[in-house]
């Protein structure tokens, strides 16, 4: 059943989002992670992380990493067993950009 995630969940995303993790765009089937949003400011992905819907055998990641401009952190979901998940098609293999948005929080 889809649930948020808990207080719990969200006080170890807020321990991720300290901890130095890459981006999982590199081997992103290896880690199960599926899908991952980038910010520039810590803030806003710990906002973000309260409003992702989870299914059984998914869970919150995420981390903090730079780039040549800065500062950013990443907020994603990791799946446990990506054969039970789905269509491996699906996941997502590169950061998205919004060219279109200069002023959202997220990359």
């Amino acid at each position: 059943m889809a649930r948020y995630p808990d207080d719990k969940l969200l006080a170890d995303v807020q321990r991720q989002l300290d901890s130095p993790q890459p981006l999982p765009n590199e081997k992103p089937v290896r880690r199960h992670v599926v899908n991952w949003h980038v910010f520039r400011r810590r803030d806003d992905a710990a906002d973000f992380s309260r409003n992702i819907l989870l299914e059984d055998g998914e869970h919150i990641v995420a981390g903090q990493a730079s780039d040549s401009i800065g500062s950013l952190w990443w907020v994603g979901v990791h799946v446990d067993d990506l054969e039970a998940w789905g269509n491996r098609d699906a996941i997502q293999l590169t950061d998205r950009v919004d060219p279109q948005n200069p002023g959202s929080p997220m990359l």
